[in-house]
């Protein structure tokens, strides 16, 4: 059986009057250390560990933002070695613990967890940072604990942002 779900996504340009590395600063230093989040999970499960522990080694990783960073793609040094210097990095940021609130009750809200936004520069040096509607992306599951869930998380990525911008 094959289901297909058409959705409209809000997609969200931020335009920054700072610098791209003062962005990328501000951005990083809101954000939790990017961790090995399979060691830290392997490590759990090893030393069966209680949900008392795993929310308090959850909750170490996160930064101000109630977010970490699961990983960073420096796009633009891809295109740099294509011969087109360009300064763009790829966050995917977000909170287990949020997350699992989701996932618990729709599985495929994992396709959206954790969340992605990029910090780019435009040809005149101008910084931008962008990123998708959290909510307009799980809008589709009908499960009441859902948009909850989303809507927090969007409220914490766009002060992020405001912060970061």
């Amino acid at each position: 059986m094959r289901q297909t779900t058409q959705i409209t996504i809000e997609h969200i340009v931020v335009a920054s009057d700072r610098s791209y590395e003062q962005v990328i600063e501000a951005l990083e230093a809101q954000l939790g250390l990017r961790a090995d989040w399979d060691k830290i999970t392997r490590e759990l499960i090893t030393t069966n560990a209680s949900w008392e522990q795993v929310v308090q080694i959850v909750e170490q990783q996160l930064g101000t933002s109630d977010f970490t960073i699961f990983s960073k793609i420096e796009q633009g040094a891809l295109l740099t070695l294509a011969g087109k210097p360009t300064r763009a990095a790829q966050y995917a940021i977000g909170n287990p613990l949020l997350a699992i609130q989701m996932i618990e009750h729709a599985p495929e809200a994992a396709l959206y967890a954790p969340l992605r936004l990029a910090v780019y520069e435009n040809r005149v040096g101008k910084a931008f940072v962008a990123y998708e509607r959290f909510t307009s992306q799980l809008a589709q599951y009908p499960n009441p604990e859902i948009p909850s869930v989303a809507q927090l998380v969007e409220q914490k990525l766009e002060e992020l942002v405001a912060k970061a911008t």
